[in-house]
């Protein structure tokens, strides 16, 4: 998963604003979804990665990797509405609406990027990468910050306003306040670090430690990591999702294709269910109690979570080739899963529950 991440640049959305190609609905996918329609965006792209939904605004914020651009998606019209250039390259992206501002992890493009990313890793580089901050009124770039070796995930603290990004090959996480758009701290965090979540429950915070099987804990008061829960048969955790107010969290192991659930006050594994092979990212829809983890080979696996706690497995489709990144639409439960070449083309496919 890494290693796609850091392939070189290619050139995507030459064109914005076409239209949308829309699909007359029907009950594919495995019976579970209905195609709405596939969106052009541009040409094919090498790697499209995370997105962060704004429902108050119907906007969607998708990272294009590769390209290294953020495309702002507009989806009451289902068109893209803005591209943000000049990033280099991007992963992560969180929208935090209270805020009014998105923020964005750029890596950097590169050879002096790539090799400080490899010296970083040996702890011998402090790293180019930069997050960056968006005005999401004027999508104006307000604030460039240091972010590391590889800044990757992106989470709030809304209790205490502070904004914390996952340096992937840094192995640690860079602390932002954003009302004066400083870096506070750097919490080492004891190996390679995955995506990273705030849970108001525990008010603490948790990120996959990939390269040691574990989840670390992360007091962000004394910003500093106050222990690990192992994750027993769980090979390389990246993805994480924490449903709001339970104190339970969903890991994503890519190596070995499973979900542990696991109860952050204790630590205790619940669970341990299949999923597509080599999950990426995770997505809940809060309403209709789903959780969806997206995979690197196109299959989405959905879960029933009414009960947090026992997930049920609804089983997986496949949902086009690389959709390895899913969002959301919590209003109308509509699913946004960008495909990076459908024809020679990129395309955000649209996809309703069945």
């Amino acid at each position: 998963m890494l290693a796609a991440r850091i392939l070189s640049s290619v050139a995507i959305l030459a064109v914005l604003g076409a239209g949308t190609a829309a699909a007359a609905p029907s009950p594919a996918f495995g019976g579970h979804f209905n195609l709405v329609a596939d969106v052009p965006l541009g040409p094919a792209a090498n790697r499209i990665d995370y997105q962060s939904f704004d429902p108050s605004a119907h906007r969607l914020y998708i990272s294009l990797m590769g390209a290294g651009k953020l495309l702002v998606f507009d989806t009451t019209a289902n068109k893209p509405l803005k591209q943000l250039d000049g990033f280099s390259k991007t992963t992560g992206v969180l929208v935090v609406p209270q805020l009014h501002r998105v923020f964005s992890s750029v890596p950097g493009g590169g050879i002096g990027p790539s090799v400080a990313q490899g010296l970083g890793m040996l702890g011998l580089s402090s790293g180019h990468g930069a997050v960056v901050i968006v005005d999401t009124e004027t999508l104006q770039e307000v604030a460039r910050l240091p972010g590391g070796v590889f800044p990757d995930g992106i989470a709030y603290d809304p209790k205490d306003n502070r904004i914390f990004v996952s340096d992937e090959m840094g192995s640690a996480i860079t602390v932002i306040d954003p009302g004066t758009n400083k870096v506070t701290a750097r919490i080492a965090a004891g190996g390679e670090v995955g995506n990273v979540q705030y849970d108001q429950a525990t008010a603490k915070l948790y990120a996959p430690i990939q390269s040691k099987n574990e989840l670390g804990i992360f007091d962000t008061m004394g910003n500093r990591r106050t222990g690990s829960y192992p994750l027993t048969g769980c090979n390389h955790p990246h993805g994480l999702a924490i449903p709001p107010d339970t104190a339970i969290g969903y890991v994503a192991c890519d190596e070995n294709d499973v979900l542990v659930t696991i109860d952050l006050k204790t630590g205790k594994e619940l669970s341990h269910l299949p999923l597509g092979h080599d999950p990426d990212v995770l997505t809940m829809d809060g309403t209709a109690k789903r959780l969806y983890v997206a995979t690197e080979s196109g299959n989405l696996s959905t879960f029933n979570i009414a009960n947090p706690a026992v997930p049920i497995s609804l089983g997986d489709s496949f949902v086009g080739k690389n959709a390895h990144s899913v969002a959301v639409d919590p209003l109308t439960h509509r699913l946004f899963l960008p495909l990076r070449d459908l024809n020679g083309k990129s395309v955000m496919r649209i996809l309703s529950p069945h």
